[in-house]
């Protein structure tokens, strides 16, 4: 059996470029995790990071899209999962509200409407191993979109300050999850 894996990693970080870097992805604080689901929301419980004391936002959701496949004679099967990593995860002592925790939510909710994108792309197009390089350029277009969806999401609601906006992106957000309820993580 021929056995390949790929995982596409990326990390969403909310940091002022003051911030320090986050830890590295093999670190112990991307060893737990769950995965998205829309019968649970976040809850306060669940940021168990320590806050960078010179970040500007008052909390962070640490979310990935991780895809893997792998090839066994000329067939491909794949899996994409959306994650939250609570211990890379932060908010600052006395901030919790409901709020920001509807805001960091949103920011998960984003994470999983990437992931259905992908499940959808991968679904039309990828369907041999004779596919494999098509697997590279879909998956890189989908992660660059979700990567600045999340930006313009933090840029338009002032980091969840704005409420008419993040009623907005709340609402369209729902939408567009909806949308691909057939691509909805397992």
């Amino acid at each position: 059996m021929n056995y390949m894996k790929w995982y596409f990693f990326v990390l969403i970080s909310y940091l002022s470029l003051s911030a320090p870097a986050l830890p590295p992805s093999g670190d112990i604080a991307y060893k737990t995790f769950f995965t998205w689901s829309g019968n649970r929301k976040l809850q306060w419980v669940d940021f168990q990071g320590t806050a960078y004391p010179n970040a500007d936002e008052v909390a962070m959701a640490a979310t990935s899209v991780e895809f893997n496949y792998s090839t066994k004679g000329d067939k491909i099967s794949w899996t994409v999962t959306s994650k939250f990593f609570p211990k890379a995860s932060w908010t600052k002592i006395h901030t919790e509200n409901e709020e920001v925790l509807k805001h960091e939510q949103l920011h998960f909710d984003i994470t999983e409407l990437y992931a259905r994108t992908l499940r959808k792309a991968l679904k039309e197009n990828i369907f041999s191993r004779a596919d494999l390089n098509k697997i590279r350029v879909i998956s890189d277009q989908v992660l660059d979109q979700w990567s600045k969806e999340q930006d313009n999401y933090d840029k338009k609601t002032n980091h969840g300050i704005n409420k008419p906006q993040q009623k907005y992106w709340e609402n369209t957000i729902e939408k567009r999850l909806n949308a691909l309820q057939e691509f909805a993580s397992p």
